[in-house]
């Protein structure tokens, strides 16, 4: 018979794997919504990109995905100021986001 921390590891472990399958699809959201602000697609597109790196940052973090998390994180606040800053990403926004979703890229899990 297990303790509940023992169950509650296995849960984690359970959520882990699980999050490690999902995060392919994530990607492919990340980038399909990052080629569509690329050229041109209205804020909503930013928004929603936006709003992914956040949740991705958090649940990644959250669920011992460090690198990921923080890659997320990256992205996320260079999307913030893209935002703030306007409807029209200027090339050195371009740049760093582009620079931000390589580097979250490289830091999936293989």
């Amino acid at each position: 018979m297990s303790t509940p921390q023992e169950q509650f590891q296995q849960f984690l472990d359970l959520q882990r794997a699980d999050y490690q399958r999902t995060l392919p699809e994530k990607w492919a959201q990340l980038q399909a919504l990052w080629a569509a602000v690329s050229i041109g697609a209205a804020p909503p597109a930013l928004a929603e990109l936006e709003r992914l790196a956040h949740t991705l940052a958090g649940t990644a973090g959250t669920l011992g995905f460090r690198d990921v998390g923080l890659a997320a994180k990256s992205l996320e606040l260079l999307l913030t100021q893209a935002g703030e800053s306007g409807a029209v990403l200027s090339p050195e926004q371009h740049a760093g986001i582009s620079l931000a979703m390589a580097a979250l890229q490289a830091s999936l899990p293989r």
